[in-house]
């Protein structure tokens, strides 16, 4: 009869892995909701993006941590609640399913957000681990990846307003049973905190089963995004053009490396960057003619942090994102040597589905197994049909933006 009471009283706490777990997922959610403002506010530039990979690689923890809290919850059942009226239990009932739904439902419709983009931007973990995109989603084509954009952005934001209902729902909740009902309801969920509680009613299990399932979700999207990373993009040719070179592989750091361009418009100067790049790099410093090098650039992610010029290099004159959303350097004949430390790769960027020689001097310098390459050259804009149409009349536009762009791009990678 005491242990009923126990029970009835509401002093049987939830297991330690169920608390752990309960408020992980809750204030990383409450952060997701903060990132979302704080990036809502942001002019576009190298911060914002930062904050997006960051929101994006909470995300997915929140993802792989609610699969572990489902586990855990279906192996552990909670401890049986207080007395109180059939509505309100059916409200807090209904309140903890909508919950349950939405940490999977959140992190889901951000991720197919993000891989059906038409700017192809990928995920890196917390700068450290690549994410892959959802099977299928990269593959439609720029219009239906267009239609989708704002449907999946409008149902990720609500979700946001609905789950900030919910914790409004359920903090009341919680408030009421530890203030006005005194129940102790509350001090399962934070014993100490707010009252004692006579531990869990069962000795916790399940543990493999719970986060094995968030491992495997974890292991199987970080081998699909390295199985993506080593084939994307690559057209027959140059895959042939890869395979036929026994050089070392190399991965790149995409945390220390980047392609910066800068220029000027109506004479004022401007600097920006790519967001996000990848790369197949094949070199030995001691064979250069054998390099292969296959560098692919979202040019939807070039970015300024001024969003009037951001906006406008998107556009058809410009980069044209929505019929070209990559610009392609490839080098399939090998790198010349000028010196101890100085390269020369001559390659073909593809650009708007035009093909251009370039030539692109680098020093390199490696110790052990790491390399830092630093590039810089000068690109004519106009040549490469980038804001071209815009003309009014011969260099008309010259006047406004600058014909010659500088690059300069700093790479640190690997050898694999």
């Amino acid at each position: 009869m005491t242990e009923l009471a126990e029970d009835v009283s509401g002093r049987k706490r939830y297991t330690a892995v169920a608390i752990a777990l309960h408020w992980l997922i809750a204030f990383s959610i409450i952060g997701m909701i903060a990132l979302g403002w704080i990036m809502g506010d942001m002019p576009d530039g190298a911060d914002r993006f930062a904050l997006f990979q960051l929101h994006k690689s909470i995300g997915i923890t929140i993802l792989l941590l609610s699969v572990a809290r489902i586990v855990w919850r279906l192996m552990n059942p909670p401890p049986p609640e207080p007395p109180m009226p059939g509505w309100q239990g059916a409200l807090a009932t209904a309140v903890h399913v909508s919950f349950y739904v939405l940490m999977i439902a959140m992190p889901l419709t951000g991720w197919a957000l993000v891989s059906s983009s038409p700017t192809g931007i990928g995920t890196t973990l917390f700068n450290m681990i690549p994410w892959p995109h959802l099977p299928g989603l990269p593959d439609l084509s720029l219009q239906t990846k267009e239609d989708l954009h704002e449907p999946l952005e409008f149902v990720h934001s609500k979700l946001a307003w609905v789950i900030i209902g919910l914790l409004g729902l359920h903090l009341a909740g919680a408030l009421k049973h530890q203030f006005l009902d005194r129940d102790g309801l509350i001090s399962r969920m934070a014993p100490g905190l707010f009252g004692r509680t006579e531990g869990p009613s069962a000795r916790g299990r399940g543990a493999p089963y719970a986060f094995g399932a968030a491992l495997l979700l974890f292991i199987v999207g970080a081998a699909a995004a390295q199985l993506g990373a080593s084939r994307a993009g690559a057209s027959p040719q140059s895959a042939d053009a890869v395979s036929s070179s026994t050089a070392p592989f190399w991965t790149v750091d995409p945390a220390t490396s980047s392609i910066v361009f800068t220029g000027a418009y109506m004479g004022r100067p401007f600097k920006g960057r790519f967001a996000a790049w990848t790369s197949t790099i094949q070199f030995d410093p001691d064979r250069p003619e054998d390099a292969r090098i296959r560098i692919v650039i979202p040019t939807g992610s070039a970015t300024t942090g001024e969003s009037y010029y951001d906006e406008n290099m998107k556009e058809g004159d410009w980069f044209n994102v929505s019929q070209h959303p990559e610009a392609v350097f490839e080098v399939n004949e090998g790198v010349s040597k000028e010196g101890p430390t100085d390269f020369e790769a001559t390659g073909v960027l593809t650009i708007k589905g035009v093909e251009h020689p370039v030539r692109l001097p680098f020093t390199l310098a490696i110790e052990g197994a790491t390399a830092r390459m630093h590039a810089e050259t000068t690109l004519q804009r106009l040549v490469l049909g980038i804001g071209g149409d815009t003309l009014a009349e011969p260099k008309g536009d010259e006047e406004w933006v600058a014909d010659e762009v500088s690059l300069v791009i700093d790479v640190v990678a690997t050898r694999e």
